[in-house]
Order: structure tokens, then sequence, then C-alpha cells
């Protein structure tokens, strides 16, 4: 990747939406160019999805949580874990280090559906402890990846090119 897919990245991730002209009128490149360039980094698993965001209150889902969990390494984890994955109220899941095992991210429309979720969390892993913080509002949300000039640069010495 070199500076102009940086740059490309950098428009896509503030508007999926953006068209290959719009794009390539702000690269100084042809549309064409931009949709091979779009094109390659699909296939490589740069860009991964496209997606939208939405209002979640919209959906009945104001309330924002995150739970920290440490939990037993016993014959419950693994199928807990897959349960967490595929759970429609756990956004987000993460693996982390340090005194948690995880943290979670959910949306949910009330204390009790937060309850509901936190019962059944603790009816699919062996928790050791767990902590619940409510968000009271989001200072930032939903940040774009920013593509670093040095990332241009590593992957430029690592294929060779410039």
């Amino acid at each position: 990747m070199d500076t102009t897919d940086l740059k490309i990245l950098d428009l896509l991730q503030q508007d999926a939406r953006m068209t290959n002209a719009d794009i390539a009128e702000q690269v100084n490149l042809t549309a064409s160019s931009v949709y091979e360039r779009v094109r390659k980094m699909q296939e490589q698993g740069v860009i991964q999805r496209y997606t939208i965001q939405v209002d979640p209150g919209a959906l009945g889902k104001p309330l924002t949580a995150f739970i920290r969990l440490t939990v037993a390494y016993d014959e419950r984890q693994a199928a807990g874990v897959a349960a967490l994955r595929d759970d429609p109220d756990v956004l987000e899941c993460y693996s982390v280090a340090g005194e948690d095992c995880y943290i979670i991210k959910t949306r949910v429309g009330s204390p009790g559906e937060l309850e509901a979720l936190i019962h059944r969390i603790r009816g699919r892993l062996t928790v050791l402890r767990s902590v619940t913080m409510i968000a009271l509002s989001a200072i930032k949300e939903g940040g774009a990846l920013a593509a670093a000039e040095g990332a241009g640069a590593r992957a430029r010495s690592k294929n060779g090119n410039y």
C-alpha cells in the first residue's frame, strides 16, 4: 500500500458510498485506477466490508454498557465464548490482557435487558468476577482507523517499491 491507497482508505472510512469518480478527483487518479486499487485492497483483506451506522435509540437500544469479565478456564469456557460470539446483544467482545479476561460492549433497551444479558453470560461461563459500566454518553464512537504515513512506508519497504 502506498500513500494513495491510504488516502483512498481514509475517504472510504468517511463515506463508504463515495463513488470511484469522487475519490479519483481527490487523489488525482482516474476512476478506473481507483476501482482497481479498491478491488485489490478487498482481495488482500484490507477492506473487509462496507457497513452503515444506525442510531441505536431508533431501534430501541439506547443504553450502552461495557462488561468486564474474569472467567475460569474450565470445561464451559470454549462453549461460553462461542455463545458470547453468537449473542445478538453482544456487539463486541475482546479477549484482553490484564486482570480481566474479556471486555464486552452491548447496547440494550433497558436495565432489565442488561440484567438478562448478564444472567445469560453467567449461565454460559464460570464467571469469577464481573464489572458492568453503563455509559452516560459517547464522547467519541466508531472512529475511523488513521491511515498513518508510516503504514505506507512499512508497506513499501516490505514489497520493495519506492
